[in-house]
């Protein structure tokens, strides 16, 4: 069994990075399937709302999914209404639509950095890749990972700045108005990318231990019958050749030569 002394520092760091990125992608994966993105207290009716990505739970009734809102959104599409919350246009608005078009794309965002760091996971643990092609996995496993910190980054901005929109930071009740904020399914994905920006830093090192200790290992080695490719290397970058000259010692020829030294020898 495998001890944590018995690690070299380039496993060490990449068992790091491992689980480090699987639990930034659990984050993400609770943060985008739970409801709790925006939430607002209507207080008119005595309701706790959340309004997720693809699911919108108002209080103690029925949630609402985004497969299922061609009704609900139909107030979306009238765009005078969804910005001029006066006179006849407020009365029509009474149900906020539930979802908009940039969920979707949230969504859809959220979903494409679950899969790229999946993959991430992936290239890391499969140890046919990581002992006879170290470099490329090492590479691999940073360009997903960025990746998946860039789809990640994006995704979170534009939640943001359209969760500032008017039409989409205020919950209109029955009599009073009120202010929606951040939930916890929406920290979440934010840990999750902090986690990621750390696990790139190891993903970082562990591309560096992959470059300085295995200058040799990126050849075509498909099994362990080719001696070539999984024989010792020596320690030394030349060639150590047999002197003729050498004389062996005691050991080595099962005899005793006395080689006695006096004065005059020097």
């Amino acid at each position: 069994m495998l001890s944590w002394d018995s690690l070299t520092n380039h496993d060490k760091c990449l068992l790091g990075t491992c689980i480090l990125t699987v639990i930034a992608n659990i984050f993400l994966v609770i943060g985008t399937l739970t409801p709790a993105w925006q939430v607002a207290e209507d207080t008119d009716v005595n309701r706790y709302v959340q309004s997720g990505l693809w699911l919108y739970c108002p209080g103690a009734a029925q949630c609402w999914y985004i497969f299922s809102d061609d009704l609900i959104n139909y107030y979306e599409k009238v765009d005078v209404c969804r910005f001029l919350l006066i006179g006849d246009c407020r009365k029509k608005l009474l149900r906020t639509p539930y979802f908009f078009g940039w969920h979707y794309a949230v969504l859809i965002l959220n979903i494409i950095a679950i899969g790229i760091t999946s993959a991430a996971i992936v290239v890391a643990a499969l140890p046919t890749l990581r002992r006879n092609r170290p470099r490329v996995a090492a590479i691999l496993f940073d360009v997903l990972l960025f990746t998946s910190i860039l789809i990640l980054s994006i995704s979170l901005m534009v939640f943001v700045v359209n969760a500032e929109m008017l039409e989409s930071k205020y919950l209109i009740g029955v009599k009073n108005t009120f202010e929606k904020y951040y939930g916890y399914s929406f920290y979440l994905a934010c840990l999750a990318l902090l986690l990621l920006v750390f696990a790139s830093l190891g993903a970082v090192l562990v591309t560096t231990f992959a470059f300085r200790n295995s200058p040799t290992m990126d050849r075509d080695c498909t099994s362990p019958s080719q001696a070539p490719c999984f024989a010792e290397r020596p320690m030394l970058p030349f060639d150590v050749h047999r002197d003729d000259r050498y004389v062996p010692s005691p050991s080595q020829t099962s005899e005793f030569q006395q080689q006695t030294r006096h004065f005059y020898s020097y």
